[in-house]
């Protein structure tokens, strides 16, 4: 499995994947998926970490970051 840099979404910049882990590195927490990894705010860790084996959708908007769980039938509280 090759993994790349981790990405940071910009505004309005949405990243999408099936989630495999998350850890911490560098005071940010890594989603990592299949072929890529997003670098997000350490708070989402909690929300993020219910959705490990899921393919999730992440929006990053001006005020903040938005989670939906692709799955059917799922949904990230």
């Amino acid at each position: 499995m090759t993994i790349f840099e981790a990405h940071r979404l910009i505004p309005w910049e949405e990243g999408t994947l099936r989630l495999s882990s998350l850890t911490e590195e560098n005071g940010s927490l890594l989603a990592s998926g299949e072929r890529f990894r997003l670098c997000l705010p350490l708070d989402m860790k909690d929300k993020l970490a219910k959705c490990v084996g899921k393919k999730i959708s992440i929006l990053r908007t001006d005020e903040g970051y938005c989670t939906r769980v692709l799955d059917r039938g799922d949904a990230v509280d």
